[in-house]
C-alpha cells in the first residue's frame, strides 16, 4: 500500500513519521513544519492562560505558527523551553512546575530502565538539534541573503530526506548542485559575551558558507530534497536536517578557509577569435585610417565613414565658395 500526500496539502511531514521521544529527557513530542519551513518539536495542547506569550505556538493545516488557536484558546509550548534534561536560567514561573513534573516522570523512566538518557545539553538550543548519531565531524553552513542554515554534514553529502514510494526507504539521491551556488565569505551574527568576542577576533566577523543565492533553487535546498522528488508530493522520511546556525553553539563549524575541491569543470566549449577574412584587403586610403575591406577596390578608395567625413567636408567649402582642397577640418 502506497501512502501519498496532496499536491496542495502545506506539510510534506507525515504524523506517524514526526511522532518522537526527546533524547535527553524521554518526553513525548512531534515534530511540525514551522512556517518558515524549519522544524520545532512541540509539546500536546495546553490552556494559553497561563504559558507565556513568547512561548505560544499553534497549528494551521500541519503547520506551526506563533501565538495560540484563536478558535479554541489553546497552544502549544516548544520542547526544548520545558525539557528538563536542559538548563532554563530565565524560566518563567507559569513554566516552573511544568518542568518539575516532567523532571518526576524522566527520573521515573531512568529508575525503572525505561529510559536511557543522552548525554545532557547545556542549553535548550541543542535540544532541537538533529540525532548528534547522525551528524558528522565536519558540517557546512548554508546561507541565502544572510539566513544561515547548519546542515549535518559536508554540504555535497547533504542527502534528500524524502520518501522513495518504490522501496519506503530514504531517498538515496542527493540535494547538492554545483552549478546552484558557491562558496562565498559571509557575516557571522553577532554573538554576545566573551565567548563572542573571541570568535569575532579569531575570524574578524567573517566565514565561509554555501551560498545558493536563486529563490527557485533555494526552496528545493529548505526543503531538503532532491530534483526528482523536489514537487513530486512525496512524503518526508525522515525530521529536516538543516537547523539554524548559532555562532556560540556552532563555533566548531565556522570555516575561515575556503574548501576545495568544488571548482567547476570547464564546459567544453572553445572560445575561437578570429583573426579577420582570408584573402586580398583593400585599406583605406584616407590618412590615418586603418578600415578595410575584402577584395581588390579602385584606387583611392575610402571607407564609408572616411567618404561621408570627405562628403561633408566638400558641402562645407560650396558653401563658403572655397575650393574643396587641403586637409580636412573634421
Amino acid at each position: 500500500m502506497s501512502l501519498h500526500l496532496h499536491r496542495s496539502n502545506q506539510t510534506r511531514l507525515l504524523r506517524r513519521m514526526a511522532a518522537d521521544r526527546c533524547k535527553y529527557c524521554g518526553t513525548p513530542i512531534e515534530w511540525f513544519e514551522r512556517y518558515d519551513t524549519l522544524r520545532i518539536p512541540l509539546s500536546p495542547e495546553f490552556p494559553a492562560r497561563p504559558v507565556p506569550p513568547k512561548m505560544r505556538w499553534h497549528l494551521a493545516k500541519g503547520v506551526a505558527y506563533p501565538g495560540q488557536d484563536p478558535s479554541t484558546g489553546y497552544c502549544r509550548i516548544p520542547h526544548p523551553a520545558i525539557c528538563p534534561a536542559a538548563e532554563h536560567p530565565d524560566l518563567p514561573d507559569e513554566l516552573q512546575d511544568v518542568v518539575a513534573r516532567l523532571a518526576v516522570r524522566m527520573r521515573g523512566r531512568i529508575e525503572r530502565g525505561e529510559f536511557a538518557p543522552h548525554i545532557e545539553p547545556v542549553i535548550e538550543e541543542q535540544v532541537a538539534g538533529p540525532d548528534p548519531e547522525e551528524t558528522q565531524e565536519v558540517r557546512h553552513v548554508i546561507s541565502y541573503y544572510g539566513t544561515l542554515r547548519l546542515a549535518p554534514c559536508e554540504v555535497h553529502e547533504l542527502r534528500c530526506i524524502s520518501t522513495d514510494l518504490r522501496t519506503g526507504e530514504r531517498c538515496e539521491n542527493g540535494v547538492f548542485d554545483l552549478d546552484e551556488g558557491k562558496w562565498e565569505e559571509v557575516d557571522i551574527p553577532h554573538a554576545p559575551g566573551r565567548h563572542g568576542q573571541q570568535i569575532f577576533s579569531v575570524t574578524g566577523g567573517r566565514m565561509w558558507a554555501w551560498v545558493v543565492n536563486d529563490f527557485n533553487h533555494l526552496r528545493r535546498w529548505w526543503k531538503q530534497q532532491c530534483v526528482d522528488h523536489f514537487g513530486s508530493g512525496a512524503p518526508d522520511h525522515v525530521t529536516f536536517e538543516l537547523i539554524q546556525f548559532h555562532p556560540l553553539l556552532h563555533d566548531d563549524h565556522i570555516l575561515t578557509e575556503r574548501p576545495e575541491g568544488y571548482e567547476r569543470e570547464p564546459t567544453g566549449q572553445d572560445i575561437v577569435i578570429h583573426d579577420g577574412p582570408t584573402g586580398d584587403n583593400t585599406l583605406c586610403a584616407s590618412p590615418g585610417c586603418w578600415h578595410s575591406t575584402v577584395g581588390r577596390q579602385p584606387e583611392g578608395w575610402r571607407c564609408w565613414e572616411c567618404e561621408r567625413v570627405e562628403q561633408r567636408r566638400t558641402r562645407v567649402h560650396r558653401r563658403w565658395g572655397r575650393p574643396a582642397s587641403g586637409p580636412s577640418p573634421w
